[in-house]
């Protein structure tokens, strides 16, 4: 009996599953004849899983396109309101706006201050009206100035520090002339009162004490003129 004929490769057809008899083996006669039921039924399975993995295929297409088209470019930069000032307002404006006070003591003007916030850069100034046997006052600002403009950090940095402020025992004052925020804060003595505020960029605290600090003052009398220094200094900040 000769060979059979070699087997060429030829298109790539469903294939019948493992182990079936369809092709002929060297040396051998032609294979005995069979039900073709079981290539139909592999050719309708192959038809579908053909079908269906084209139908993943478009879904897949169709989402890719929808989504390159649809999706907007995303930014992780941080925005926020801009730096309103950039400089704080002398001791001898504050001082103009409140009769009575004490000498000023000489003003050391703006220095830098340490944060722990690398988004910013802080500075300080203070302002102290003293006399002997007298009520003094004293206010503290530090301006946050934003290392990169648009962010807003100035502002959210001066904003924490009242937020902290008024958690930590505070007394909101409802209306403080131009000041976004302004509180009665707690500093836990009996001789002295104090103010915190915030306005912009600029984070402000005002504290007011007795004759002798060590001992108590009346309370009511220490928050007025807390109250008016504040004042003073946020028209002064402008």
């Amino acid at each position: 009996m000769q060979p059979g004929p070699p087997y060429h490769q030829g298109p790539q057809q469903p294939y019948p599953p493992q182990g079936y008899p369809g092709y002929p083996q060297p040396g051998y006669g032609p294979p005995p004849k069979k039900s073709n039921a079981g290539l139909i039924i592999g050719l309708v399975i192959a038809a579908v899983v053909v079908l269906g993995g084209g139908g993943v295929a478009a879904v897949l297409l169709l989402s890719n396109d929808s989504g390159s088209s649809s999706a907007a470019p995303t930014s992780s930069k941080k925005s926020g309101p801009p730096d309103k000032y950039a400089a704080m307002p002398g001791c001898e404006k504050i001082g103009s706006g409140v009769r009575n006070l004490p000498p000023l003591e000489t003003p050391k003007g703006e220095e830098p201050a340490s944060t722990s916030n690398n988004d910013v850069v802080y500075t300080v100034s203070s302002c102290s009206w003293r006399e002997s046997g007298a009520p003094s006052a004293l206010v503290t600002m530090y301006l946050s100035k934003s290392k990169e403009p648009g962010t807003g950090s100035g502002e959210d940095w001066a904003k924490a520090g009242y937020d902290n402020a008024m958690r930590d025992g505070g007394e909101v004052i409802p209306t403080l002339a131009k000041a976004t925020k302004a509180g009665y804060n707690d500093i836990r003595s009996a001789g002295q009162c104090s103010i915190k505020l915030y306005q912009g960029n600029v984070e402000a605290q005002v504290i007011v004490s007795g004759a002798e600090p060590s001992k108590p003052i009346d309370q009511k009398l220490c928050k007025e003129n807390a109250l008016k220094v504040a004042k003073a200094t946020s028209e002064a900040i402008g």
